[in-house]
This record gives structure tokens, C-alpha cells and sequence, in this order.
């Protein structure tokens, strides 16, 4: 089930965390599952962090909260609204990507900016795993707009020598900080939104993508790849994209195994439901180039995570009642 596709270095780099010390950071899309579960971690260390307000599609927003303190720029900020609002997509996902960078151009700023993207852009790949020389072929109009953001701050490097680097992440799960982000059914909350309908009807449902391989990384891991590559040099910052993956080949359908097994449920299959083509990819990340850089590789087990997401679930939503 969790076959390791290669060897990577076990060794982590000793990265200097008290580098962070007197660092300003900002952080876009700071209420969201990855954003908070960041700003959380990020209290360990002695530095400030500002928080985007405002309409990050606006310029005047960018305008407001990128000043010459801020030192390294997380931008989480983003949507999944699919076709039906493909502009307010597209002005969330790409414009304000353009938007961040002309205000560092103009206001002659150039602090360290890694974007959050996904490893979905690759689309329907015919490959088990990916990494950074995987061509990107995005399966959805979010999917292109992300790509869009990523040539931009592409461009901006090598054109303004910005400082940009893009992590693509893979299906995030683990607890979540605010319960309530359940309600808003992002891919972030998928996992511990299956949890919570399998603790409350004691069943989960398969479908005929079962088969199909997917990476999940826990929550820790992910905030601790943000960390990582703040720290990293500036000589990386040049627009490149790194692959966030587990180098493990693990289906959809061991997931759900290992989920029923924690919470008491029944698995049922039903073949017939027609899925959108795009959910029957099939691909793990190799995430050896930025282990490379940064010494980072998942610590997580599954079934370790996947047991702290059902705590999570039972403490704050039954316990709590």
C-alpha cells in the first residue's frame, strides 16, 4: 500500500529557524485551512505577522499591506468557484498575483514571495509520478488561472529579479484549527469532511475512481514545507515551481480504508456514478528537488494522521455538543 518510490535522503537539512527572528511576514488567505494551521506555527518564532486585509484582486489592497518592513510574503490566498464565476477565478487566482508583483515593481520592494499552487495542473497525466519536469496540462478553468499566476511570477523574476518560488501541493489533510471550515467544503477540509459524514452515518462511500493514486500530506508537513522555504536561498528564488508530494503510491481506496478502520465504518462501491474525468488522475509527487534545497520530507504517517483527524473531529464536533 505505501510502496516508497525511491530513496530520499532521510538526513534534514539544519536549517537556522532563528533566522525567522525579526522577520515581517505577510500572509494572504490567513483564515484558510492551510493559512491558519501556518500562522499558528509561526508563533514559535519571534516574528511579526501581518495579515492581508481587503480584496486581494484590488491593487489598492496590495498597495495597502506590502510596505518595505515585510520580508517574506505567503500568498494562500485562492478559490475553487469553477466555470460558473470563471472571473471572479480568475481575478483571485491570477490577477491578484499580477497585482502583488507590479506593487513590489513599483514600490521598488523585493521581499521573498512563495505561492501556493497544486500539483492538479498537471491534469490527466499518463505517468504514476510527477515532478518538475512533468508538463502541465490544467484539467479545469481554476487550474489554468494557478498556472497563469505561476508564469507571471515567473516572468517577474526573470524580468524584475523578484524573488518568487511556487510549492504545488497535494490533497492536504489532518485537523482542522476552525471547525467551521468544514461548512465551506474546500479540497483542504476534504479528508476530515468524509470523517465527520463517516462518524455520523457510520458508512463511506467509493466510487469507480477507487484505484486511482493520490498523495496525501498532513497538515504539519504542509506548514512545515512554508517554513522550509522561507529559509531557503535566495539563488532558488527565480520562479521555479517545486513538486510537494509523499513518494508513495497509495489509492483512494486505501485512504478510505484506513479512515473506515479508525471510525467504525462500512465501505460501499458504486461504479455507476459518473465522475468528471478530471477525478480519475492517477499520479503521486516527487518531491526529491526541494528536499534537495530545503532537507524537508513528510514525517507523517497516514494511518498516525488520519488518527489525529478523527480526534480532531470527535473532540470539536461531538465532545463540544
Amino acid at each position: 500500500m505505501t510502496q516508497k518510490l525511491g530513496s530520499i535522503g532521510r538526513a534534514q537539512k539544519d536549517f537556522n529557524m532563528n533566522s525567522y527572528n525579526g522577520l515581517h511576514i505577510l500572509i494572504t488567505g490567513g483564515t484558510g485551512y492551510i493559512g491558519s494551521a501556518l500562522i499558528s506555527s509561526l508563533k514559535e518564532y519571534n516574528c511579526t505577522v501581518h495579515l492581508s486585509k481587503g480584496d486581494v484582486s484590488k491593487k489598492e489592497t496590495w498597495s495597502n499591506i506590502i510596505t518595505d518592513k515585510i520580508d517574506i510574503i505567503f500568498h494562500l490566498a485562492a478559490v475553487e468557484v469553477g466555470h460558473e464565476v470563471a472571473e471572479r477565478d480568475l481575478n483571485v487566482n491570477s490577477v491578484a498575483v499580477l497585482h502583488m508583483l507590479q506593487t513590489c515593481v513599483e514600490k521598488k520592494y523585493n521581499p521573498k514571495i512563495i505561492f501556493s499552487s497544486s500539483t492538479n495542473l498537471f491534469g490527466d497525466v499518463k505517468e504514476d509520478v510527477v515532478d518538475e519536469q512533468t508538463q502541465s496540462s490544467p484539467p479545469a478553468e481554476w487550474a489554468a488561472h494557478k498556472l497563469l499566476a505561476e508564469n507571471y511570477l515567473r516572468i517577474h523574476s526573470k524580468k524584475y529579479g523578484l524573488k518568487t518560488i511556487t510549492l504545488r501541493l497535494p490533497n492536504v489533510y489532518g485537523p482542522v484549527l476552525n471547525i467551521k471550515s468544514l461548512d465551506r467544503k474546500t479540497s483542504g477540509t476534504l479528508i476530515s469532511r468524509v470523517i465527520k459524514y463517516g462518524l455520523e452515518h457510520k458508512k463511506l462511500k467509493l466510487f469507480g475512481n477507487k484505484d486511482c493514486l493520490r498523495d496525501y500530506i498532513f497538515i504539519d508537513d504542509i506548514v512545515n514545507a512554508f517554513i522550509k522555504a522561507g529559509l531557503a536561498l535566495d539563488k532558488f528564488y527565480d520562479g521555479r515551481f517545486f513538486v510537494i508530494g509523499s513518494n508513495k503510491f497509495v489509492t483512494i481506496s486505501d485512504m478510505w480504508n484506513i479512515m473506515a478502520k479508525n471510525i467504525e465504518a462500512t465501505i460501499s462501491v458504486d461504479s455507476s456514478y459518473e465522475l468528471n474525468p478530471i477525478e480519475m488522475r492517477s499520479y503521486v509527487g516527487n518531491y526529491s528537488q526541494f528536499n534537495k534545497i530545503t532537507g524537508w520530507q513528510p514525517e507523517t504517517n497516514i494511518q498516525d494522521g488520519i488518527m489525529a483527524a478523527v480526534k480532531n473531529i470527535k473532540e470539536h464536533v461531538y465532545e463540544t455538543k
